[in-house]
């Protein structure tokens, strides 16, 4: 490894120079500026178009789940039989 740097040393001022050594640039990131910045859902919770798109999709499927299990309380609710009650019977029969 040292000496394969060892031999690219005289190159360094030359690739520097030229040019060829760059910058990375984040061309589609959020920093840039395109359009409004977007806010955590708790710095600004009564506006929702300015939250980040995945609170807004965590809210969505937190939505989705209480309506869920509240519709499978409300209508599912397991029908329960109404049996009578075996033990006076038994107390009969002895």
């Amino acid at each position: 490894m040292s000496s394969a740097l060892t031999r690219l040393a005289p190159l360094a001022p030359r690739l520097t120079a030229s040019g060829l050594c760059r910058q990375q640039h984040r061309g589609f990131s959020a920093a840039v500026g395109h359009g409004d910045a977007k806010v955590n859902c708790w710095e600004q919770p009564t506006n929702i178009s300015n939250w980040k798109e995945e609170h807004i999709v965590f809210a969505v499927l937190g939505c989705w789940g209480v309506g869920i299990y509240s519709a499978m309380k409300i209508f599912g609710g397991g029908k329960k039989e109404s049996t009578p009650s075996a033990a006076p019977e038994q107390l009969e029969k002895h």
